[in-house]
């Protein structure tokens, strides 16, 4: 299957994809990550990318398709974590998958939260592992312990993980969200999955969506 899941920062993207691609061994692809990746290394790319975030600037459309369409085409299942986040980027993500899949499998979209539980649920204990990208929250999914021996880190906050920023990006994201949620509810691939729920039932949610997949449709 080819998953996407898409919701505002603080919607928990990041720990469904990661519990999703643990259970089924699927490949996951962050956006979050791969900028991430390319402004530590210190590419061009990145350093362009380093330039507008640290202005609290968004990444342009293209430069996240030029990150992200690469790999959209290994063997077997992948879940593709914060693409699109407008629709500029799921129209070119339409014609990347088409050319191969003819499509996503399921699109899950993650709803619910308002603004400011968003905002709480990022600065009250969002963290990342340097070492695996993962994504873990202080009270609600802690990083594993040394004796787990899952997980190194060590966790680190993100420096863009600020309120100005983040109130910006959720923003910008519910401007788009509702021609996202029709676009993907007309070709029969979406699924709303409520994500105030604790983390165990928005998983559970999830796999049942997987499980019951749609016949998918084309506009």
């Amino acid at each position: 299957m080819k998953l996407v899941i898409i919701g505002p920062v603080g919607s928990g993207k990041g720990t469904q994809a990661q519990a999703i691609s643990w259970r089924l061994h699927y490949s996951r692809h962050s956006t979050g990550d791969l900028i991430r990746d390319h402004v530590e290394a210190g590419s061009p790319l990145g350093k362009q990318m380093k330039d507008l975030l640290d202005r609290g600037e968004p990444v342009p459309d293209n430069i996240i398709m030029r990150l992200v369409v690469p790999l959209l085409f290994p063997g077997g299942g992948f879940i593709l974590d914060g693409c699109p986040l407008n629709m500029t980027q799921a129209r070119a993500l339409d014609a990347a998958f088409e050319e191969r899949h003819g499509g996503p499998s399921r699109v899950l979209m993650l709803d619910g939260p308002t603004d400011d539980e968003l905002v709480e649920r990022v600065l009250g204990g969002r963290l990342v592992s340097k070492t695996t990208n993962y994504t873990y929250h202080e009270k609600y999914a802690p990083p594993p312990g040394p004796e787990q021996q899952t997980d190194p880190g060590p966790f680190v906050r993100l420096p863009d993980d600020k309120e100005d920023v983040l109130r910006r990006r959720i923003a910008a994201y519910r401007k788009e969200a509702d021609e996202l949620k029709e676009h993907y509810s007309k070709r029969g691939v979406l699924a709303l999955i409520d994500a105030r729920q604790p983390i165990e039932k928005v998983t559970e949610d999830i796999f049942d969506a997987i499980n019951n997949p749609p016949q998918q449709t084309t506009e």
